[in-house]
This record gives structure tokens, sequence and C-alpha cells, in this order.
């Protein structure tokens, strides 16, 4: 395995006791904005009981009074997947580096324990797991696929698919009505954008009388085959791959008209690719640009604090009850969008405090919580697909089971004789689940 740092740097005199880490994109830590659920092994049931109310009625003699019923309890099952982190690291790679004269001598010059190199490797290595842990429990999707210019080329993200994160549960659920649509705001809209994002549409026109082709569809290839005529080999296209193409990350939607195959970007604003090819016979085609795709714009002035108020109204009672309780989290666009807003001077300066310190946003007396590393992965990660987000509710309606109270920060350390490397090594279980629907509010 190769060296965790590498170099090609010469040595100088410098300074061989100070060093300087990259700083990454994380601001919040996952623990302050959810619950943690501890000795969870594979999994846990989560329930969720229903209200009781209006069961005062008047008095009646003995069996004679109706009684109340109708409360059920439902579950959830919260699923934890096995992680595991390791780097390794030889000493020698470090020689010729400022800080070379750190190392040991002799055959434990590859050996870095108790050096500053060892220190070196671990904070990179921690801030590393940090960084993960806060990328997939947001924004983990077990159908993540890997991009090449922003198209999904159908294999799996490793850095992505091991288990789903709260966004993938929150869209899903939205999309199922799990979640009362009520509870939900469609953000793509010029109410609070620039510009609205465009779902992108490809028209594959089939062509020939005999043979089979390969629709390629974000770099996989779906065999069509000829069969009476083309209107008939379309739809049969149509009745063998639209699911399975649906199923998808990005649930790309797949139509047949006459000789056509149309083929329709699941979500306004990601990109698609389209090609045709002859595998048989005669059969072709065309691939045409029907609709091009358009990226979702930038948030129009005051576009934050009239999706924050869209969202706020969304609430239903029972979250409105308990919104002391509630935050809302959102990207550093719309926070930034908000607070000039408020920098106008045309609204509320109590909103923008400052607190031990630290700026602190509120919308209504609700904290609004600037992820900004939610931007980062959208835009690196998810083609900067739907990359204005709000979500509010309770934190402990956001639950992420681990097995120990601090798996994720317990690292391995040994040098292997053998190898001459070091390892650094970190093994946890995780998973993520909300509990209420009626705690969630969400707009994207």
């Amino acid at each position: 395995m190769a060296n965790l740092i590498t170099h090609s740097l010469s040595f100088n005199k410098e300074s061989i006791n100070e060093y300087f880490i990259k700083p990454l994109f994380v601001e919040n830590d996952i623990r302050d904005l959810v619950d943690i659920r501890l000795d969870i092994k594979s999994g846990e049931k989560l329930d969720f009981v229903d209200n009781l109310e209006k069961i005062t009625k008047a008095y009646a003699q003995g069996t004679s009074f109706t009684s109340s019923t109708g409360v059920t309890i439902t579950q959830k099952t919260l699923s934890v997947a096995d992680m595991k982190a390791e780097v390794q690291q030889n000493g020698k790679a470090f020689l010729n580096y400022v800080k070379q004269a750190a190392l040991q001598k002799g055959y434990s010059e590859n050996d870095i324990n108790g050096t500053l190199f060892e220190e070196i490797v671990l904070s990179v290595f921690m801030d590393g797991l940090k960084a993960d842990l806060q990328r997939q429990v947001w924004f983990g999707d077990t159908l993540k696929e890997n991009r090449t210019s922003d198209i999904t080329i159908g294999t799996p993200d490793l850095d992505y698919n091991n288990y789903d994160g709260f966004w993938v549960r929150i869209m899903e659920d939205i999309a199922a009505t799990t979640i009362p649509a009520a509870q939900y705001t469609n953000i793509n809209s010029t109410t609070y954008l620039s510009t609205a994002a465009v779902a992108e549409v490809d028209t594959v026109t089939v062509t020939g009388t005999a043979g089979t082709a390969n629709i390629t569809i974000n770099g996989t290839a779906y065999l069509a085959t000829f069969a009476s005529d083309l209107t008939t080999t379309a739809a049969n296209f149509v009745t063998s791959h639209a699911a399975t193409i649906l199923a998808r990350e990005g649930g790309i939607v797949v139509t047949s008209s006459g000789a056509d195959v149309i083929v329709t970007a699941g979500i306004a604003g990601s990109q698609i690719s389209t090609a045709i090819a002859n595998v048989s016979g005669i059969l072709a085609g065309s691939v045409a640009d029907t609709t091009a795709s358009v990226e979702m714009g930038a948030l129009k002035t005051d576009g934050a604090k009239t999706a924050l108020k869209a969202v706020y109204d969304s609430m239903p009672p029972v979250l409105k009850k308990n919104k002391k309780m509630a935050k809302f989290m959102v990207t550093s666009s719309v926070a930034d969008n908000y607070r000039d807003s408020l920098e106008t001077g045309a609204h509320d300066g109590a909103q923008m405090k400052l607190i031990d310190g630290i700026e602190k946003l509120f919308f209504r007396g609700i904290e609004v919580v600037e992820m900004l590393d939610w931007d980062e992965r959208i835009e690196s990660d998810f083609g900067s697909v739907r990359k204005h987000r709000i979500l509010l509710t309770i934190p402990k309606n956001l639950v992420v089971g681990h097995d120990g109270s601090s798996d994720d920060g317990d690292i391995e350390l040994f040098y292997d004789q053998t190898t001459q490397n070091n390892f650094f090594r970190c093994e946890y279980k995780i998973g993520t689940q909300y509990i209420h629907p009626d705690y969630i509010c969400a707009a994207y």
C-alpha cells in the first residue's frame, strides 16, 4: 500500500518543529445536531407512538361508557454499517524533508512511533475521519455513482454508497409522501431563484428493420432488440429497462413515443449522457438533445428569507409547539443570502446575534445553522444539483447509530516490522434514521 504522505521537497534550513495542516470545511460537529444511539451492533427498532387526545367525555356508567381507541405504534429500523479507515506510512518517505532530523536511526528509521511524523500523520488521519463521518451522515447514498464531468457513469461511488444519510432518507420520504407534501418547499422556482433549474431531455430515435443496438445512458449500455416495428421496439426497450434505470442514482425516467425513446433527467439541473450504437443487424439510431440541462441559479435578493418563511409556515402544529427546540440547517448559499437581507437594514437586526464571540443567525426565534461543508459536497460530488437546501427539525429527531461512544475516534497505531510500515487504523459502526415525519420540514 502506498504511503499516506509523500513529497518532492528538498532539504533546506527551516523550522523543524512547525507544520500546518490544510483546513477542511467541517464547521459543525454532528453530535451537536443529532441524537447519538449507542450499543448498536446491527440495528435497532425506533418506536413511533401516536398522540392521544380527545378521550375525556361525558360520564356514563360502566360498560355504557365508550372507551377511546386508535393509538398505534409504528417502527423504523436504524441499521448500522461496518466502516473502516486505514493508512500506512514508512519513515523513509520523509527523507530529504526539512524535518528529516526527527527520524529515528538505523533500522528504526522506518518507524515513526513517538516522532513528529507520527503526530503529523495522526492529525491528517483524524481530520479525514471527521470529514468522512460528517460527509457520509448527511450525504451517504447506497445508490451513489461515480461521476465524470458531473454525469453519473454507472460505477458505485465507494466513498458514499455504504449507507443512506439523512438527505437521501428525507428526499425519498418526501417523494413517497411519508413526510407530508405540505412540509416540503420546492425551492426550484423563480420565487426564490434568479434561474430555475431545468431537467434535461434526450430523444433517441431508433432506425432499422432488424438486429440489436445498445442505448447507453449515463455510462451503462442497455440492449434494444428489434421486434416487428420500431414503435414496438422502442416500447419493449422501456418495458425491459425503465425500472432498472429509474432505480439508479438520479431517477432517470425513460418513456417511448413511436420510434423514439425519451430519456428525462429525474432531477432538474442534473446532466445526462445518451448514445446509441449498433450491435447486430442494422438496428441503430440518432440522439437529439431535446431540452438542455439548466443548473439551479443563485438565490435572488431576499430569496433565502422568503424560503425560510415558506419552510417556517410549512411546520405542522406539533412541530410549531416545539419550535424552541428546533433548528434550521442551511447551505452557506442560503445563510449568505439571508445575511444580505439582514444587512440592508430593512429587516430586524436582532436576527443576527453575537453569542460567546460567535455570530449566530435566527429566523423568528429559531437558530439558523450554516452547514459549510454541505456546499462543498454538493458542488464537488453531486454536480451542484439541489445546491440550496434548508432543513428544519428538532436535533433529537435525527438519530445516528453507533456501537461505542467514541469508536470513530479510537485509533489503532502500530509499527509492523515485516512490512516496515506504520499503520493507523479505525473501525466503527454507523447508520442514520429519523423518528417523526411531523418533525421534518425541508426545502431544496
